[in-house]
Parts: structure tokens; C-alpha cells; sequence
């Protein structure tokens, strides 16, 4: 299109001028060195047009020439980069396919001629870490980092999760720690940090994470709280070889789970079993009467303070609002016993084997009616206990002695 106008416009020119040129043609006459050259105007601007055009074509040439190397490099460049783009699409979608060797070999092919190569290395370490090539992958990812240092966090997020999907959690770990060093506000590092510690059972090192956790929301409420039950039972539930111990590992957790009723339960346990039943009995009393739960009402029935009517007077205040509750009729009976009120044992007992019949309950009958010395009822009820014990799933726990 352009090439036609310059030729129409040219054409225009020529019959102006041979309009303005046909009377009187004219002539141009140049002098120089003693020397005159004389022509036609006509063929003077012919020769000088035609000098003009030879001119620009050989400047134009002379640049092309001088430019060659870049204009090369140039083109060789916009190639190979459209290569790359092929091949990171094309690896891609192999990698979404699950042709991972090819995928491995498209997306690591195509790295060097791409301005963002870390995404190459990253799809390229996906690949080697599904045919499970560790050594593969890990190369990648220090490829990827050393090509966007900038992206040091996002791939050193997914270098653990790769190392944790593997079941390398010391050396996820070690990744983590690294990354919480330096960013310490991270969330998803601190939830796969946990992730790890959940998966290798380090239930002290995600005591000290909790904190952080909840400081920075990185779960909801609803799993915040679960997770400090869960960390609270598992260490409640070791052996401990004093009461100080026991008192460190509690005063780590927040008020929110120290309310919550299985980790009170177990300390509450712990309390019992280094001789603190008083302590332990103004723990469990308070949190039974702020929130019932069957756990902290079967453990209330473990405690032996000195004053043990007191005690039953107290738990049988809750059987205006729970009377056909078992636990606290299986607690009420366990006391009763420890304050040997006979008759409300028997009382409590004969109406949880009527609901809730139990080994435990059959079995504190038979110390009942053993004082009694009714034997007769005693071995009828051990009998009746050791049936239901030798059931799928039925125990026979040991009664605390008073």
C-alpha cells in the first residue's frame, strides 16, 4: 500500500513538472578546475534523483552490514525465546497429563531462554518429585532460587512440602527453621512447621509453635483448639517423676486449654497421682460446674479428699439437674464408697446397672455387699461383672482403694 502512494505521488510529480518543462526545457551548466560541464535541467534532476536513490540504498546497506551481529543476536533471541514459551507450555500440560518424564525434559529444556526461568525449574522439580527423584529436584529448586532470589520464600515453601510429601522431615524441618528465621510472620510456614511436628510425633516442639499460631491466626478458633487439646493429651499422658514437672508442661498452655475438659482431666489425674486430691478436687469441681463433661465427672470420682462426705455432698448436688446421668452416678458410687455410706452406694449403684450396666459398677456391688457380708449377692454381681468383662470390648478397671 505504501509502496503504491509513493508511485502514484512520483507519477503526479513527473506530469507537473514535464507540464511546467515543455516550452522551455532550461539547462544547468557546473564549472570546476578550469572545467565545464553543461546539460539538460531535465537530465540534471534525473541524474540527481538516480544519485539520491544509489545513496540511500548504499547507507542503508552499509547499516544492515554494520548491524548484522545485533540484528543475529536479536532474532536468534526472539526465536529462542518463543521456544521456551513453547516449551513451558507444552511441559505444562505434560505435567498436567502425568507425563512427567517429558514434562522434566520440556520444562528444564526451556529455562535458559526464558526471562523467568524459576518457573521452568519449579514445574521441572514437580516432575522429578513424582517419578520420586530427589537429587533431581532439589537441583531445580537451587536453580530456581538463584534465578529469583526475590522468590527465596515461595520456594523454599515448596522445597518443604516436598520434602514433608516424601517423608524427609528432618530435612523439611530443617527447611522450615531456615525460613522462620527469617520470616518469622509467614503463615503458611507456620502451618506446614506444624504439619511437621504433628508427623513426627515432637509434640514439646509444637507446644512452643502454639503461640506463634495463635498469635498470628494461622487456623481458625475451632482448630487452634483442637490442636492445643490434641498437644495437651499427648503430654499429659506421659509419666512424670514430680509434680513440678507436671506444673511446667501446664503453665505453657493458654486459659483456653486449660479450660477445655480432656487435658484438665489428665492433669487433674496427675494431681491425684502425687497425693494432691484437694488441689485436684477444686479443679475438677470448677469446671464441672461451668461446663459438664463426662471426662471431668469420672475423674471427680478418682478423688479422695479427707473430708469424703463433704465431697459426696457436693457431687450429689449435681443430680438435681443430671439424675439419670451414668457418670456421675458410676462418681457418686465411687465416693460413696470411699466415705462407706453403703447405702447410698448401693443406692446410686443399683440404679447406673439398671441404665448403664458396666464390669465397674458389678464390681463395686461386690465390695458393697462383700462389707455387707452378703455373699451370696457379692458372687452373684462378680459373676454378672466378669460376663459382661469377657464381652468384645468390656474391662475390668481396678477400683482405687479409700
Amino acid at each position: 500500500m505504501k509502496l503504491l502512494l509513493i508511485t502514484i505521488l512520483s507519477l503526479v510529480v513527473a506530469v507537473v513538472f514535464g507540464h511546467f518543462i515543455s516550452d522551455d526545457a532550461g539547462f544547468v551548466v557546473i564549472g570546476y578546475g578550469g572545467k565545464v560541464f553543461r546539460t539538460s535541467f531535465v537530465f540534471f534532476v534525473v541524474l540527481l534523483a538516480l544519485s539520491w536513490v544509489l545513496l540511500h540504498f548504499a547507507l542503508r546497506a552499509l547499516y544492515r552490514l554494520l548491524t548484522l551481529k545485533t540484528r543475529w543476536v536479536g532474532w536468534t533471541g526472539e526465536y529462542r525465546a518463543k521456544r521456551s514459551k513453547r516449551a513451558l507450555s507444552n511441559g505444562l500440560v505434560a505435567l498436567a497429563e502425568g507425563n512427567f518424564v517429558r514434562a522434566e525434559q520440556l520444562l528444564s529444556r526451556g529455562a535458559d531462554d526464558d526471562l523467568a526461568p524459576a518457573i521452568h525449574y519449579l514445574g521441572a522439580a514437580e516432575a522429578a518429585q513424582a517419578q520420586n527423584a530427589v537429587d533431581r529436584r532439589d537441583n531445580y529448586l537451587s536453580l530456581a532460587r538463584e534465578a529469583m532470589p526475590s522468590a527465596e520464600v515461595a520456594i523454599g515453601i515448596k522445597r518443604a512440602e516436598m520434602q514433608l510429601a516424601n517423608q524427609q522431615l528432618e530435612q523439611s524441618r530443617a527447611t522450615l527453621d531456615y525460613l522462620a528465621d527469617r520470616y518469622p510472620d509467614n503463615k503458611q510456614v507456620l502451618a506446614l512447621q506444624q504439619e511437621v511436628y504433628v508427623e513426627a510425633g515432637d509434640v514439646r516442639a509444637l507446644l512452643s509453635l502454639l503461640p506463634a499460631l495463635r498469635r498470628h491466626r494461622v487456623f481458625d478458633g475451632e482448630r487452634l483448639q483442637e490442636l492445643e487439646c490434641e498437644t495437651a493429651v499427648a503430654l499429659l499422658s506421659k509419666s512424670f517423676s514430680s509434680l513440678d514437672d507436671v506444673n511446667a508442661i501446664w503453665t505453657l498452655f493458654g486459659k483456653t486449654a486449660r479450660s477445655l475438659a480432656q487435658p484438665l482431666a489428665l492433669y487433674s489425674q496427675q494431681l491425684i497421682s502425687f497425693g494432691h486430691h484437694e488441689e485436684a478436687e477444686k479443679l475438677l469441681r470448677k469446671s464441672i460446674n461451668r461446663n459438664w463433661h463426662a471426662q471431668t465427672v469420672i475423674r471427680y470420682g478418682d478423688v479422695r479428699i479427707q473430708n469424703a462426705a463433704l465431697q459426696l455432698d457436693r457431687a450429689e448436688g449435681w443430680l438435681r439437674s443430671r439424675s439419670d446421668d451414668p457418670d456421675l452416678l458410676l462418681t457418686l458410687a465411687k465416693i460413696a464408697v470411699a466415705a462407706e455410706q453403703w447405702d447410698k452406694a448401693q443406692q446410686h449403684l443399683e440404679r447406673l446397672v439398671e441404665q448403664a450396666p458396666s464390669p465397674i459398677a458389678y464390681q463395686l456391688l461386690v465390695k458393697v455387699h462383700e462389707h455387707r457380708e452378703d455373699n451370696e449377692a457379692a458372687l452373684r454381681y462378680q459373676r454378672e461383672g466378669l460376663r459382661l468383662a469377657a464381652e468384645p470390648g468390656g474391662t475390668l478397671p481396678m477400683i482405687r482403694p479409700a
